[in-house]
């Protein structure tokens, strides 16, 4: 597998985390904040932050800011586009 094809998988790992802890809003999308996702996601991976960013510039989720951190940022709203 190479280095694409990995991330790749991280991020619709991420998508199918978001998509079981979140609750769906009332646009139908599904979200949750990052501090859920962080304790959820942290036991798989401690490279949330930057598969979040990834899955932003290719559309599949939304948050505000451009960085994430624990502790500070853990009221963002991460909400799944897909």
């Amino acid at each position: 597998m190479n280095a694409h094809s990995h991330v790749e998988k991280e991020v619709e790992e991420l998508c199918l985390i978001i998509r079981s802890t979140g609750q769906k809003g009332e646009d139908g999308h599904v979200s949750v904040t990052f501090g859920q996702l962080f304790e959820t996601y942290v036991t798989i991976s401690n490279k949330v932050v930057g598969i979040l960013l990834r899955a932003r510039k290719h559309g599949l989720v939304r948050f505000e800011g451009e960085m994430l951190w624990q502790g500070k940022d853990d009221d963002v709203v991460i909400t799944l586009l897909e």
